[in-house]
């Protein structure tokens, strides 16, 4: 009886559970609207549906018993047990995660929720920045964002390179640089902080977003927020990585038998030429030489941890850099401590410690790269006794300039943070801040004898010190308020005030008594144009305040006020204003959407309009300066004014920009798509105007006239497969950007450099010059009819002129012949395009012949993951803008007897009559075959393979039985490849000079590195 019992139980139990039913409903959004694409599952089981555009789901054959599990991204998944028998439709309602949706960003003195965002502002996080091995900002920022170039100098240890957003809006140089605010401290520059140390980045592009930094927010703010602890056991990382870098790729350089072909056709050999002088008989691969293999190692710790009441994050880098030349190299440490301590809710105070040590040298690009080059490879490096050469035939040994030529800077920074929070009431927040940095470089240059171009050698040095300290105050009140449940409000109202001063002193000498002791007691003269001392101080003061409404977080509207005060403007104009007002409209919200929910997550259109300034000029421009020395009054000491006059009438550069764009989140957010659409317009440009000689002044900074950039940018983030094993995720941005200069003073154009046209309509970046059509084969080859079209001439069995063809015919008409310098040109002289038709080549013949700036650069961003494997990889593209091979044509212009022309030159220069080529004849002394022209204009365009990470994930079960919490190994490589048809080393590189852009004039070359790291946290 009791087995009989027992089976009957067993097998009521077994039906129970055996029992599958069927299971349906409506999932609904948090406003009870029908909710498609909500994932449906049965927990434990392998089975599932998706809602609906209309929200209904219906899963057959559901075990009884069972629970469903309802998700979807951006809401709090539900676990919802199955009615019994199944025939009950259930209703669910989603609730927001607000987790995410009110994930927030920094926006300038506060924070605001993502979503209620309504300007254009691009969000990178710390795990888009760890997927790469990033020494500086330059690494982390490249191809993130659109609307962002950034162009990486990465090759000599310490170089950093250029970020611009949205390009170029002033003339000045320093001017085009985005302000840096990093933890609230505003700064220009971000050259010291440690990407690790980094949680998250916001780039403000247009105006209504970074107006509220006012005078130096015209070319865009980055803001960068360090991290802090959480709570939990403390965490310690450790880093370890070893990157080998290499040059890229060689050039083609003439060997000593193309030299001495080259001084054949030079006609004259000279003692150079003779392969059996010991001076002058290596062949020497100076890229060999000169070169070695890149090594960069890197340390970093990090501590960190919080409790209720403290968090605490620490770390500390150092960097060991040592370069592709010889005796270049780099050392670096970074230290940060950042702590906060609430003891109630109401009060919280924090401190960001940072500190900076760097100790590098520099290498001399001219005197040292360039020489790789420019000296005749037949050249003795060594000595028969194993001694480096110094100077042979007037040109520098490379070798022995790299070793010898000593350039050390040693810098010492620390930048110190206090800040205190306040909740005075509920929703009225007070926060003050006051930051103190310090900068203390001291350099140290000396160059023996060995390398001296003197005639008899000497040796000369030179030590400086400078003493640069600033302090920032700010303070201001936050507060939010509610009208029910759909209206919110939010202000914010500010003051604050800086000062930066610095102090320097400089010291030069010669005539060293050893060349191991650098100190200026060692020199037997000192040189007093290198004496000297120096002091700067600079000071602002603003208000600023910002109001915002949502109704609903649909209908959205933000306003910005600051208004500054700088002591670099005369007393006529020291205050500005910079406004700025936003819109934005989730239309996702609204019912008339509600057929696109399936696929649609948000969708929110944005507007803004706002001003923005610059104020990076020099501290003294607006006032009239005066200079001492003995060389004013027949060597006695006095005072002049300075070369430079200056405007007390100097105003604010202000920058206006208008910005339409579009979010879109897509498929449950596995596409987000944005758009943006903005003109950009400076006004008052400040540039530094020459002045005529006549004056007796040299020039005068004034408020020159108007630029104006137009762009659009397109930006995809994807999640295209996802699956349990394998993830593989992809950002891709594309911009489009041109800039035209609408205005300048009187209307007046002018030459900037040798080769940059700057006039009304035209752009930034006009290369200015002539259209090189080739070479003239014979004489007779100046020949034009007319209307200045070429003849053809034709010659008999013995070479000799008979007539003239034009498009096959006999030409009898008036030949017309083009002169240059004052003479006929002839054969193996350079054809020019003549645009005026007459019969002169000169001034009026130039013509734009390109543009230094890109039709559109673009990233692409990969991240591939599969199991415990990721790999990430970065391509970067910039397309259309022209470059200057400015090392190529000093290389080929003939006219230095100890430069060698590159190999192409040397074989193809015009010879003799009748020669067809692309290259004038070797002739000293004739600057008329190497104007500036489209000879030396090449494409820039590149394609990167910028960065390439392969990341392995130990299993954490065999971490437990080491003790630690988490470990990775990985491959890094950076520069792996490059498609581009440029002829020099690399077209990426930054420009300092905003109306210069697009020269090479020969640079430290970039690295191609691969390398291995190690990731422990304990």
């Amino acid at each position: 009886m009791l087995s009989l019992a027992l089976s009957l139980f067993l097998l009521g139990i077994t039906s129970a559970y055996g029992q599958n039913v069927p299971v349906s409903g409506t999932v609904r959004t948090p406003d009870n609207l029908p909710f498609p694409g909500v994932t449906v599952r049965v927990k434990g089981a392998g089975m599932g549906a998706t809602s609906d555009a209309d929200g209904r789901f219906r899963i057959p054959g559901v075990p009884a018993n069972a629970v469903l599990v309802f998700s979807a991204i951006g809401h709090l998944p539900q676990e919802v047990p199955v009615p019994a028998g199944g025939a009950k439709k259930l209703t669910i309602t989603m609730q927001a995660d607000q987790r995410q949706l009110d994930e927030v960003v920094a926006i300038g003195y506060g924070n605001l929720a993502k979503r209620d965002v309504s300007g254009a502002i691009t969000s990178i996080n710390r795990e888009a920045i760890e997927r790469r091995q990033p020494v500086n900002l330059i690494d982390a920022l490249q191809s993130q964002a659109a609307g962002v170039l950034v162009m990486n100098d990465a090759g000599e240890p310490g170089a950093e390179g250029s970020i611009r957003i949205r390009g170029a809006s002033t003339f000045s140089s320093a001017g085009n640089n985005p302000l840096y605010v990093i933890d609230g401290v505003l700064s220009e520059s971000a050259g010291n902080i440690n990407p690790n140390d980094i949680e998250s980045i916001e780039v403000l592009k247009d105006a209504a977003s970074a107006a509220i930094y006012g005078s130096r927010s015209a070319n865009g703010v980055i803001i960068i927020t360090t991290k802090r602890g959480q709570e939990g056991k403390p965490r310690i990382d450790v880093r370890y990585s070893s990157v080998f870098g290499k040059l890229a790729h060689k050039l083609r350089q003439a060997n000593a038998d193309e030299v001495r072909l080259y001084r054949q056709h030079q006609g004259s050999s000279g003692t150079s030429a003779d392969s059996l002088n010991p001076s002058f008989n290596a062949d020497n691969d100076y890229q060999e030489l000169v070169g070695q293999r890149a090594l960069r190692q890197q340390v970093d710790l990090s501590v960190s941890g919080a409790s209720k009441n403290m968090n605490y994050y620490t770390s500390l880098q150092y960097l060991d850099d040592k370069g592709l030349i010889v005796n270049s190299w780099a050392k670096t440490a970074r230290a940060r401590i950042n702590i906060e301590y609430s003891p109630s809710k109401r009060f919280k105070y924090g401190n960001r410690m940072q500190y900076f040590y760097q100790k590098r040298n520099n290498i001399n690009e001219g005197n040292t790269f360039n020489q790789l080059f420019q000296r005749p490879t037949n050249f003795a490096v060594y000595y028969p006794d194993g001694s480096l050469t110094g100077y042979v035939g007037g040109r520098r040994n490379p070798l022995a300039n790299a070793l010898y030529d000593k350039d050390e800077t040693e810098t010492y920074g620390a930048n110190i943070f206090n800040f205190i929070e306040v909740s005075l009431a509920k929703d009225l927040k007070f926060t003050t801040n006051f930051n103190v940095e310090l900068s203390v470089p001291h350099n140290v240059s000396f160059a023996p004898k060995i390398i001296s171009s003197a005639n008899p050698t000497r040796n000369n040095g030179s030590e400086s010190f400078d003493l640069n300290l600033g302090w920032q105050y700010q303070a201001y009140l936050n507060y939010t308020w509610n009208i029910g449940t759909d209206h919110s409000f939010n202000a914010m109202a500010g003051f604050s005030a800086e000062r930066a001063k610095g102090n320097s002193f400089d010291i030069a000498g010669a005539d060293y008594v050893s060349e191991n002791v650098f100190t200026s007691n060692a020199a037997g003269t000192l040189i007093n144009s290198g004496t000297r001392t120096n002091a700067y101080a600079h000071s602002m003061a603003s208000f600023f305040g910002r109001l915002g409404y949502s109704y609903k977080s649909r209908y959205l509207l933000n306003a910005t006020l600051r208004r500054d005060g700088s002591s670099r403007f005369g007393k006529a104009n020291p205050w500005g204003n910079f406004p700025s007002v936003s819109a934005a409209w989730r239309l996702s919200d609204e019912s008339f959407m509600a057929w696109s929910r399936k696929y649609l997550s948000d969708a929110k259109l944005r507007v803004s309009y706002g001003q923005t300034g610059n104020e990076r000029i020099g501290n003294y421009d607006a006032m009239q300066r005066i200079t001492f020395g003995n060389a004013y009054y027949n060597g006695v000491t006095g005072a002049v004014p300075t070369s430079g006059i200056g405007n007390p009438n100097l105003s604010w550069e202000s920058t206006r920009q208008f910005d339409a764009g579009l979010d879109l989140s897509l498929f449950n957010d596995r596409l987000l798509f944005t758009a943006d659409y903005y003109v950009k317009t400076t006004k008052n440009l400040l540039y530094e105007r020459l002045l005529p000689s006549e004056t007796g002044y040299e020039s005068v900074r004034i408020n020159l006239g108007s630029i104006q950039t137009k762009g659009l940018e397109f930006s995809a983030n994807a999640t295209p497969f996802r699956s349990r094993n394998f993830t593989w995720s992809t950002i891709f941005n594309i911009s489009f950007e041109r800039g035209t200069i609408r205005q300048l003073y009187n209307g007046e154009q002018f030459i900037s450099g040798d080769k940059w046209l700057v006039q009304e309509g035209g752009r930034l970046g006009d290369f200015y010059g002539y259209k090189y059509l080739g070479v003239y084969a014979y004489d007779e080859s100046n020949a034009y009819n007319d209307n200045w079209e070429r003849l053809t001439p034709v010659f008999d069995g013995n070479n000799v002129f008979i007539e003239y063809l034009y498009n096959g015919r006999k030409y009898e008409g008036t030949v017309h012949r083009l002169y240059g310098n004052g003479r006929l040109l002839k054969g193996g002289d350079v054809e020019y395009y003549n645009p005026v038709k007459d019969s002169v080549i000169d001034d009026a013949d130039r013509q734009i012949i390109g543009n230094a700036q890109p039709r559109f650069y673009a990233g692409w961003i990969n991240n591939l993951t599969y199991k415990s494997f990721t790999l990430s990889f970065t391509f970067n593209v910039t397309w259309g803008g022209k470059i200057y091979n400015n090392a190529a044509a000093t290389l080929n212009n003939y006219n230095t007897t100890h430069i060698i022309p590159q190999p192409y030159v040397i074989y193809n220069a015009w010879k003799e009559q009748g020669d067809v080529t692309d290259v004038p004849r070797v002739e000293r002394n004739s600057a008329w075959n190497h104007r500036v022209s489209t000879r030396y204009l090449e494409d820039g365009s590149f394609i990167h393979l910028s960065y390439i990470k392969l990341m392995y994930a130990v299993n954490p079960d065999l971490l437990q039985r080491i003790k630690l919490k988490g470990a990775g190994l990985y491959i890094y490589g950076s520069n792996l490849v490059t498609w581009t048809n440029y002829t020099w080393f690399d077209p990426e590189f930054s420009s300092g000079n905003a109306l210069q852009p697009g020269q090479d004039n020969g640079r430290y070359p970039r690295r191609r590195e691969l390398g291995l790291g190690i990731n422990i946290n304990l």
